[in-house]
Order: structure tokens, then C-alpha cells, then sequence
């Protein structure tokens, strides 16, 4: 039975679907214990998620809040324990790939830093083998820690700076000056770290394609490994979103120009955000990793952790008290082996998880490991996909190997939300934002 999603592409930013189902269809759960979720699972990739910032940036929707007055290291002593239980529960699971991400956490002071390193280590993730990445902020970086990440051989290191031009920054609602992300990102660029991103916003107030080419022009001076271009969303609760700020209405337009312009200057596309240049195309040692099939554990407030069947987080907020309250929980939580709050897949979830995966996070579908876990072709059940082919978005690249191409990766964030089933949207309609 074919499952129709007709794709409207007159409003091409319906939503960034990172993961599925999204947190907001997360509900409480009679507790489940955490050996009863894994048994089945040998290998899991890891993160963990340090919900702090030195500011909270006006288009940020991110379980993170600004200037915690105290209790940072209450929080890491907090992480330490979740990892020890975990480790207790599950002493045979295999930690592959790895990401510590918030918040910001360059936030933490260098010795709280080189704790949680340590605390990773002694888990069972190996960054010298595996491989792994972690999120900074210009006014939080500094020599000093770039070198600690180096140290613990983290390869990845990745940053936002949004806009070089200040006007831009401060409609972000992003009070950092460019004088500190000049700084920042020349440090991180002569440090020779192994790969470093750097993202960029488009769709700002009163920004222009000229605004946006100076910014683009500005980056690639640098050469990271990695741009990201990411679509200003206004959402509930942000900054933003409570001024009653509006999308811009050229934003599709910018994005073509910020696209052509990296294609056109030694970058290569491989999702709709994400470029990548092209001597770093093929260096990342190689991963049996898979975000599409394997498992993920986090540890932390606000860190997501998801197995074939089952998704599940602390409680979800937007609102800094609401947020602050979920964390102050966390820190005074005793027992982490138990689960008691996210959302079960039933096998129609899963396919959906599946293809939203696949064509949104590297846009290639494996229709042969599909029929091997699902017993069925996508193409007979979702004619969405069948839509994607006709419009010749969705092409062959190798028997039952399918790729999106230039133009299908515009529509990203169209294909996904059309994935969604019937039951996500409502609990996503229904879920209390606070």
C-alpha cells in the first residue's frame, strides 16, 4: 500500500529534520530499565551534551542556557556518574564514533575540559581510532584549548560564526563582535587541527546576495574543511520568535547563491547544508558507522539516545527556566539506569526514520538494505519517492542505490516533514512547548 505525501515545494523550509521523530514527540514512560533497551545492541556511537553558553543566540531553539551563575562543575561530576552506571549496566558495548556537543562546550574552563576528556576516555571512546568532533564558539575558544583538542586527538572541530558583517550578527540576536570571530577562526585555521567547519546563517534581516557573497567570500579565505549552510528558522520561544520576527522571503534565493558560489570555489555538495572542500573529500578514515541503522548513547541533560525501537532523552524545553529546571533534575538524579521519558518506533516509524535518514543526511537511499530489514521496496509503500523520481530529484547511481541530486538537495527540508507520519505530526501538534 503506498503511502502518498504530495510535496509542496512553494514553501521549500518546512523543517530540519536532524533526527526523527523529534524530541517534541517524546512523552513520559512507565521507567524501562537501561539493560532491557541494549541487551540486543553490542555497539552504540556516543555523545554528550554540555547545555551551557556564554549568550543565547536569538535564533537558538537548542536545549542550552546562557551564563549557568554556578553548578558547571556540579554538572561534569553529574556526566561522570551517568557514564559509570552506564558502564556498570552495559560493560560490553562498543563505542565507535563520538560527538560532544550543547550548548557550547568550549564553554567549560580548560580543567573542566580535560575532566570530561578523561571521563570520555575511560568510558571506552578511543579518539585516536574512532572518529569524533566537537562544537566551539568564537568568544569561547581559545589557544589554550585548541590544544587540549588536539591533545585527545578530537579530529573534528566545528564552529559557528553565522555572518561576518556585525549588522547581520546583531539581527541573529548574537551580541559577538567580528573581532572575535576574526580571532577565533585564525587560531582554529593555523592550528592545524585535522578538520574544522565553519557555519554560516542565511535568510537574516536586511541581509542581500551581496551581504551574504562577502560572508561566503570571507569563509572560504580560510579554507575550512567543512561549510555549513544553515536557513534562519524563527521558532517558538527564541529570541527571535518572540519578537514576532518574520522569515525572510528571498531566503531560497540566497541559498542558491551561497551554494553555486562553493561549488564554484573547490567545495563539494553533500547534503543541503553541509559542503565540503574537495582535497578533504576523501580523507576521513572510513567507519562502519551507519546513522541510518546504528545505535546512539548520550549522556547528559538534553542528550538524545536512540536504539532500533526506542528514543529517549531527558524532558525537553525551549524556555530558559523550563531548561534550567530539567538540568538542575539531572544533576540531583541519582540513577541512570532506568528511562523514563521518549518514544517507541513501531515498524512504520523505523521505515520513515529510515528514508528521512537517508535523504537528508548524505542523500543516498540504499533500497536493497531497506528490502533486507524491511521485506518490501520503499517504492511500494511511500509514493513520495516514486514523486522524487519523476521530478528527477531521486536518480539511480548504482543498482538500488539512489542519491538525491543538485536540485532534489534544495528540498531537504521539504522531504523530510513529508515523511512524517499521521501520529508524529500530532504528538509534535499536541506536545506542550514550554
Amino acid at each position: 500500500m503506498l503511502v502518498s505525501n504530495s510535496l509542496d515545494i512553494t514553501q521549500p523550509y518546512q523543517g530540519y529534520t536532524y533526527s526523527y521523530p523529534h524530541k517534541s514527540t517524546y512523552r513520559e514512560l512507565t521507567p524501562i530499565d537501561l539493560k532491557d533497551v541494549w541487551q540486543k545492541q553490542n555497539s552504540a556511537f556516543f555523545y554528550v551534551h554540555i547545555p551551557f553558553c556564554e549568550m543565547r543566540c536569538g535564533f537558538c531553539n537548542l536545549f542550552t542556557i546562557s551564563n549557568p551563575k554556578e553548578r558547571v562543575s556540579k554538572y561534569i561530576e553529574t556526566v561522570q556518574l551517568q557514564i559509570q552506571q552506564i558502564s556498570e549496566v552495559l560493560p560490553d558495548l562498543y563505542l565507535q564514533n563520538f560527538a560532544i556537543g550543547g550548548g557550547t562546550p568550549t564553554f567549560l574552563a580548560v580543567d573542566e575540559l580535560e575532566l570530561l576528556f578523561k571521563s570520555i576516555i575511560d568510558f571506552g571512546v578511543n579518539p585516536q581510532q574512532f572518529f569524533g568532533s566537537i562544537e566551539a564558539s568564537p568568544k569561547t575558544i581559545n589557544l589554550e584549548k585548541i590544544a587540549l583538542i588536539k591533545e585527545y586527538k578530537i579530529a573534528r572541530l566545528s564552529m559557528g560564526i553565522q555572518s561576518w558583517i556585525q549588522d547581520e550578527m546583531k539581527a541573529l540576536g548574537r551580541p559577538q563582535t567580528i573581532e572575535t570571530t576574526l580571532t577565533a577562526v585564525e587560531h582554529i585555521a593555523q592550528s592545524g587541527v585535522e578538520e574544522f567547519n565553519l557555519d554560516l546563517i542565511y535568510g537574516t534581516h536586511n541581509q542581500t546576495n551581496k551581504s551574504f557573497l562577502y560572508s561566503l567570500q570571507k569563509t572560504i579565505a580560510y579554507q575550512p574543511t567543512e561549510i555549513f549552510l544553515y536557513p534562519l528558522y524563527i521558532r517558538k520561544l527564541t529570541g527571535l520568535g518572540i519578537k514576532n520576527q518574520k522569515q525572510s522571503q528571498h531566503q531560497f534565493k540566497l541559498y542558491i547563491t551561497g551554494r553555486d558560489f562553493l561549488l564554484n570555489n573547490g567545495y563539494i555538495q553533500t547534503s543541503m547544508r553541509c559542503f565540503r572542500r574537495k582535497e578533504a573529500i576523501d580523507c576521513r578514515p572510513e567507519s562502519k558507522y551507519s546513522s541510518i541503522t546504528d545505535n546512539m548513547i548520550g549522556v547528559g541533560a538534553g542528550a538524545r539516545s536512540y536504539t532500533k525501537n526506542l528514543h529517549y532523552s531527558t524532558d525537553y524545553a525551549v524556555n530558559r527556566k523550563e531548561i534550567k529546571t530539567i538540568i538542575n533534575d539531572y544533576m540531583n538524579t541519582k540513577d541512570f539506569k532506568s528511562i523514563n521519558y521518549g518514544v517507541a518506533l513501531n515498524t512504520d516509524e523505523q521505515k520513515r526514520r529510515f528514508l528521512i535518514k537517508s535523504l537528508t543526511d548524505g542523500g543516498r537511499l540504499n533500497e536493497k538494505l531497506y528490502k533486507d530489514i524491511f521485506d518490501v521496496s520503499p517504492f511500494n509503500e511511500f509514493e513520495v519517492l516514486n514523486e522524487l523520481l519523476e521530478r528527477n530529484w531521486l536518480t539511480e547511481i548504482q543498482p538500488e542505490l539512489y542519491a538525491l541530486n543538485q536540485e532534489g538537495m534544495c528540498y531537504e527540508d521539504v522531504i523530510g516533514p513529508a515523511l512524517y507520519s499521521e501520529n508524529s505530526k500530532r504528538l509534535m501538534q499536541d506536545f506542550e512547548w514550554k
